[in-house]
């Protein structure tokens, strides 16, 4: 879904999502998401979406299900309203 700010929807669900060397080290982000009028996409997604894209076709965000659960997407950072860390 291009460049953006990517989310799941549960701790749980970031186990198979972003995996690399590093992985499940560290903690965990919490956030508040103001995803506001989402675009859902099929599971392929489109790359070349960006938020000025999304933004022109009157969505705020992006979501799509790749096959290991849904994820969220948002290009502005402005739309997260919270963070707090969780110790892994």
């Amino acid at each position: 879904c291009g460049g953006g700010i990517y989310f799941a929807t549960s701790p749980e669900a970031t186990k198979t999502k972003a995996i690399g060397p590093d992985s499940h080290k560290g903690f965990l982000i919490e956030a508040t998401v103001d995803v506001g009028t989402v675009k859902f996409m099929p599971r392929t997604c489109d790359r070349s979406l960006t938020g000025q894209t999304v933004q022109s076709e009157g969505y705020d965000s992006v979501s799509f299900d790749p096959g290991d659960g849904q994820e969220y997407i948002i290009y502005a950072n402005s739309r997260i309203l919270s963070v707090r860390q969780i110790p892994m």
